[in-house]
């Protein structure tokens, strides 16, 4: 763990410090544990806020994922049945399949767009060569993805294969997909601000340096072993909330998004009846991607 270091260093420096104080008697520095005490639930307090603030984005792109599994889902069961025509067409089979494919391209250009990722090897298999330019030229990836879904629907509804009474409700999906975009953008995009997470840092180090002048008076040897405990906790919930503040990362906290990926391309295909299907991602070390 990162913490560990810190954790060391306050510990050796209470080792030093309870050393000194006892073996010469040295009461000029000692203080009392009331100001601690105080100290400590102003951070608590601070901490928690914090820790909150960290896991309301977390559970906002969990919901957002799950919303984006859902509206995947959706999208393809009407692209199966409210995309119709009188007479058979092979044309319009491409079609369905295209559209679907081209909602898996989707969430995998969303999963490296909020990762910093090349989505072209994930999606290239699911466009054709020129969406598939299309897409690496532009500058938002899966709004680009989106504006062909879009263009998709516009064909269907001009060859009469989506009616007016159908359209509405697969752009609405679209637009449903829009939104989740947008919302993880915006968590990713808005972190938790820098001086608020700078002033903790310091406050939980400067706290469990100072401790052993509070503590070694009423606890004597044993200050360090209480240090250790108390600078455990402390620098832990502060890297908790820094773990969790982007929940789109590659920590082994973070949301597993390729994994939601393949589960949705999984479901998709078997929608269509595509045999090309991968298999499930399986976690390593019980840790999900």
């Amino acid at each position: 763990m990162e913490t560990w270091p810190r954790i060391l260093t306050v510990t050796v420096a209470a080792i030093v410090i309870t050393f000194v104080e006892l073996y010469y008697n040295i009461q000029a520095y000692t203080l009392t544990t009331t100001p601690f005490l105080l100290i400590g639930v102003a951070l608590g307090v601070f901490l928690g806020f914090r820790n909150n603030a960290s896991y309301d984005k977390f559970w906002e792109g969990r919901k957002l994922w799950g919303a984006l599994v859902n509206t995947s889902r959706s999208l393809t069961r009407q692209a199966c049945f409210m995309l119709d025509s009188v007479q058979s067409s092979g044309e319009l089979q491409r079609l369905r399949e295209a559209f679907v494919k081209r909602v898996i391209a989707f969430v995998h250009a969303l999963r490296c767009h909020l990762r910093n990722e090349d989505p072209v090897e994930e999606i290239k298999k699911f466009l054709s060569p020129k969406d598939l330019n299309e897409v690496v030229q532009s500058t938002h990836r899966p709004l680009t993805i989106l504006q062909q879904l879009g263009r998709d629907l516009a064909f269907a509804r001009n060859q009469h294969w989506l009616n007016q009474f159908s359209y509405p409700f697969m752009e609405a999906q679209l637009n449903e997909l829009c939104n989740i975009l947008g919302a993880c953008e915006r968590i990713k995009n808005t972190p938790i601000p820098f001086s608020y997470s700078v002033l903790i840092h310091r406050i939980v180090a400067t706290y469990c340096l100072l401790l052993p002048f509070g503590l070694v008076e009423s606890i004597g040897i044993l200050t360090p072993f209480v240090v250790l405990m108390i600078s455990y906790a402390f620098f832990e919930l502060d890297a908790i909330g820094d773990e969790i503040e982007n929940p789109f990362g590659l920590q082994p906290n973070d949301l597993p998004l390729t994994t939601i990926s393949r589960n949705i391309e999984i479901n998709l295909l078997e929608l269509i009846n595509d045999p090309d299907r991968p298999e499930a991602l399986k976690p390593k070390n019980d840790i999900s991607v």
